[in-house]
């Protein structure tokens, strides 16, 4: 008994060392931004052609929005050497608080399309500010399992903000949702100037009992992305990881501008059942998604981000053959939690491949030129659906990205983590 207490206590401790008091307040953070962000997510192709929007005008929404957050990214990993991450993710949410105020002011689609580009700005400076900060105060052994709380508690808030969006639009119009993301980003930027001063980053050693080191996405970038990048083991790891999420983010390009009108047209959803699906994803991103992003910490972060690829490819396959809808729901719940798991996973092998230096460019670079994968896939769906006239075809293209996503990373060396006590 002593020594199941005691199997059960290192467990505790060993989940602790990634849910540090910061990690807690960035994912309160990241909770409030989200409940903003999916009362407004699932209902801006709804207002886009509420105010004349095309399938192809769809597509350059989606897509602008997706150069800006590229060309956030990017600027927030230079300006991470002269601002610390934790004010930069000021900056972002900021940002993205101001570009919703005036989203809801607009007037024609190009008006919507400037303003939601301004928000990308906002919103990648966030995103690789926020995933710069973890990989700086959170030690290297939890990493996986930090990311997945964040994702988590932004999930939590996708749970609740597509009720929430229904009920606005119940009683205002398409407009209200856009200032009520104002409202929780303005909220969350407040938070945001209490993040802690993370500690001196430590660069690791290895212990008695750890095998030597291999050439990996651990170990070599440490003497590579110190100076200028050539072909080499760390290079070819930082090119992988890229192909990974800009197929990753292509599949939710292709998504987030077909699905809601495919839940319109050809299932007869209402908006408030087109947002209940956001919600399952997040149901399952917050059961299940820490829980993989564990075992990615403990087994092998590649596996687990190829497991969470294979558990989001059904999704667009159901709601095409439309299933029923307890099999739309449940695979919705299960997509939540590999969406969790293939993120969790994907920042915390960027995290360990640029474990040496100049981390804020080389995440910028990967995670800007990544974005881009959403112009890819918003424009495929978009002109697939343009021509065909099924936005089901266009549905299908998340699936087709998600293929890519697995390939890749089969091709990434398998991380083996070193063994730990609680292990």
């Amino acid at each position: 008994m002593t020594e199941r207490r005691a199997g059960i206590g290192g467990r505790v401790r060993f989940w602790g060392r990634g849910l540090t008091p910061a990690i807690a307040l960035l994912g309160a953070m990241t909770f409030i931004t989200q409940v903003g962000v999916s009362i407004m997510l699932p209902l801006l192709p709804l207002y886009a052609t509420s105010l004349g929007a095309t399938p192809t005008v769809l597509g350059l929404l989606t897509s602008s929005f997706a150069v800006l957050i590229a060309v956030g990214q990017l600027a927030g990993g230079y300006l991470v050497e002269r601002v610390a991450p934790r004010r930069l993710v000021s900056v972002g949410i900021v940002t993205y608080a101001v570009a919703n105020v005036l989203i809801s002011t607009a007037g024609v689609a190009l008006h919507l399309i400037a303003f939601r580009s301004i928000a990308g700005l906002g919103a990648g400076i966030n995103q690789v500010s926020e995933r710069l900060y973890i990989a700086h105060a959170i030690d290297r052994t939890r990493l996986a399992f930090a990311n997945g709380v964040l994702s988590a508690a932004g999930s939590a808030g996708a749970v609740l903000g597509p009720a929430i969006g229904g009920l606005l639009v119940g009683v205002s119009d398409l407009r209200l949702p856009f200032l009520a993301v104002a409202v929780t980003s303005a909220v969350a930027a407040v938070g945001s100037l209490f993040l802690p001063k993370p500690p001196p980053e430590r660069p690791a050693t290895a212990t008695p009992t750890e095998p030597a080191p291999i050439p990996g996405p651990a170990t070599a970038p440490k003497t590579r992305l110190a100076g200028r990048f050539s072909w080499s083991t760390a290079t070819r790891i930082l090119v992988i990881l890229f192909l990974v999420q800009t197929s990753f983010q292509a599949g939710f390009g292709a998504f987030i501008t077909t699905y809601a009108v495919f839940a319109q047209e050809r299932l007869d959803w209402s908006i408030t059942e087109v947002g209940l699906v956001f919600s399952a994803f997040g149901l399952g991103s917050i059961l299940l998604g820490p829980v993989l992003a564990n075992l990615a910490d403990r087994r092998g972060r590649r596996d687990v981000a190829i497991l969470g690829a294979a558990l989001v490819f059904a999704f667009p396959i159901v709601f095409v053959v439309e299933a029923p809808r307890p099999i739309l729901y449940f695979v919705s719940v299960v997509g939540g939690a590999g969406v969790t798991a293939l993120e969790a996973s994907f920042f915390a092998l960027l995290a360990d491949a640029t474990d040496g230096g100049r981390r804020g460019r080389a995440y910028g670079w990967v995670t800007s030129l990544s974005s881009l994968g959403i112009v890819v896939g918003a424009i495929a769906a978009s002109q697939l659906w343009d021509r065909t006239g099924d936005v089901g075809l266009g549905l299908l293209m998340t699936a087709v990205a998600l293929v890519f996503v697995v390939a890749f990373l089969l091709v990434y060396p398998r991380d083996r983590p070193a063994p730990t006590a609680t292990a």
